[in-house]
């Protein structure tokens, strides 16, 4: 993490998507899509390069004035989204707003959120996936008082991705039809931009940022040593309590910041970071991956890789203690809701070669009733997965409280009992995993800006095909 200037100013950046090239794999030069940025007025330490194909990381703080002008320089329209910030309608990057090739869409916000990890990305409509996965997105810090976290050089931000990259360099795709309907996975796992990363850490305590950046893997994560993982944040909150996990389960777009302690660990000692894909799919979608690999009961069959080696150096050790209390609250309660007996129901499912919410789709700014909500009031949403899939659903606009989950068809109970104890939800999310069967209840306080926003699958190819809808705050 950079070291900012001690007072804060307003910042005002440029912000440019741009085709480009990055090594991904060692040895290859692959084309990719990239953000580029440049401070124009304000702190220069509040942007510093990603070293790969991911756009730059933008350092931002609490109650910061921030313009930015983004120019769209690639061949087809885009806007950025500043994922997990509450933002106004205009200010939140939604599709309507996406720009042509060649124009420019202004900015103009004040950061209300606190510290925190967070991220920006393209979200266009029926280009998302492709845009994010050729590059566009980029991690969003956000500065303030976080006493008690290690911090500067003990502060790393990770983003998990994968990409299927051929010999020659070339950057593929969606190869099929399931790829765009069950989601694209890549063949090769990439941190930070980058096949095989390696870090080197000193013998002390470290916070390490997580973003899940893919566009469809839903990830567990565990230490190669066996130790706990120590989850201190999430989606950008800060933790009520530490919540210790013998693995995380991490899907796209969520965000957690772990607590980790290399001062136990022998000088030349590489600790890895294991990343194992958590692919479930229940009887009935059909063609490829076929029903629960094998049908029947769908039961998970994790693939391994290695996210990140940290290589430990030669200093001395200076143990730290993990802290109880990093200083979440969470003041979101489901009795406080205006329909707290009677809780507004959306229904994934996927038929017709697409994804469907209440057997609806992705119409800009039309709602229903169900999809609007008075201002300053608080609701129960509950999201029912008739769908064979998987879906993580985030809000826009909206950090939420996950308050209950059960089941309508425990048809891939049995899988999920194998990752749940690594699922953690005592703080807010922006994002909330929904397995097959399930039913997922969230109270969410509509109380920042009136406007549409929007609720969507964070698979990307699913976003992209139907499972996107516009909510109304009046």
């Amino acid at each position: 993490m950079p070291e900012l200037e001690p007072e804060m100013r307003d910042l005002h950046l440029r912000l440019v998507a741009a085709p480009a090239t990055a090594t991904i794999v060692a040895g290859t030069e692959t084309e990719v899509l990239s953000f580029r940025a440049e401070v124009l007025d304000g702190d220069p330490a509040s942007v510093t390069s990603s070293g790969s194909y991911l756009g730059p990381t933008l350092h931002l703080r609490t109650g910061q004035r921030v313009r930015v002008d983004f120019d769209n320089e690639i061949d087809q329209d885009c806007i950025v989204h500043w994922h997990g910030l509450v933002l106004p309608q205009g200010q939140d990057g939604q599709p309507p707003e996406a720009v042509g090739p060649g124009e420019r869409y202004e900015y103009d916000f004040t950061v209300p959120n606190e510290p925190g990890t967070y991220w920006y990305h393209s979200h266009t409509d029926m280009l998302t996936g492709e845009q994010v996965y050729r590059g566009l997105a980029g991690l969003l810090i956000v500065h303030g008082d976080e006493p008690g976290l290690p911090s500067r050089d003990n502060d790393f931000a990770l983003v998990l991705q994968d990409r299927t990259i051929d010999a020659d360099g070339t950057l593929r795709y969606a190869a099929s039809m399931h790829d765009l309907m069950a989601g694209f996975v890549g063949s090769t796992l990439v941190t930070n931009g980058v096949a095989e990363l390696a870090l080197r850490v000193r013998r002390e305590p470290y916070r390490i940022r997580l973003l899940n950046g893919a566009n469809s893997r839903l990830q567990r994560l565990t230490w190669s040593t066996g130790e706990p993982l120590h989850a201190v944040a999430t989606d950008g909150e800060l933790l009520p309590e530490t919540v210790d996990v013998p693995g995380l389960v991490l899907a796209p777009a969520q965000r957690t910041d772990l607590w980790m302690d290399f001062s136990g660990h022998e000088p030349g000692d590489r600790i890895e970071l294991r990343a194992a894909d958590l692919f479930v799919e229940a009887p009935g979608m059909g063609p490829g991956r076929g029903p629960g690999r094998g049908g029947g009961t769908p039961m998970l069959d994790p693939v391994e890789g290695v996210a990140v080696t940290f290589v430990v150096d030669d200093s001395p050790a200076e143990p730290g203690e993990v802290p109880a209390r990093p200083g979440g609250s969470v003041a979101v309660h489901a009795a406080d809701a205006v329909n707290a007996d009677a809780p507004k129901q959306f229904v994934l499912s996927t038929f017709r070669a697409s994804h469907w919410i209440n057997d609806t789709q992705w119409a800009g700014r039309e709602v229903t009733e169900t999809e609007t909500v008075a201002f300053g009031t608080t609701e129960v949403w509950e999201f029912v997965s008739r769908s064979p899939l998987t879906h993580p659903m985030h809000l826009h606009g909206q950090a939420f409280r996950v308050v209950e989950r059960t089941w309508e068809d425990d048809g891939a109970a049995a899988a999920w009992e194998q990752i749940a104890d690594g699922v953690v939800e005592s703080g807010l999310r922006d994002t909330v995993v929904v397995w097959p069967g399930q039913r997922v209840r969230i109270v969410v306080p509509f109380d920042a800006h009136r406007g549409y926003f929007l609720y969507h699958c964070h698979i990307l190819e699913h976003e992209d095909h139907g499972m996107m809808r516009s909510f109304l705050i009046e």
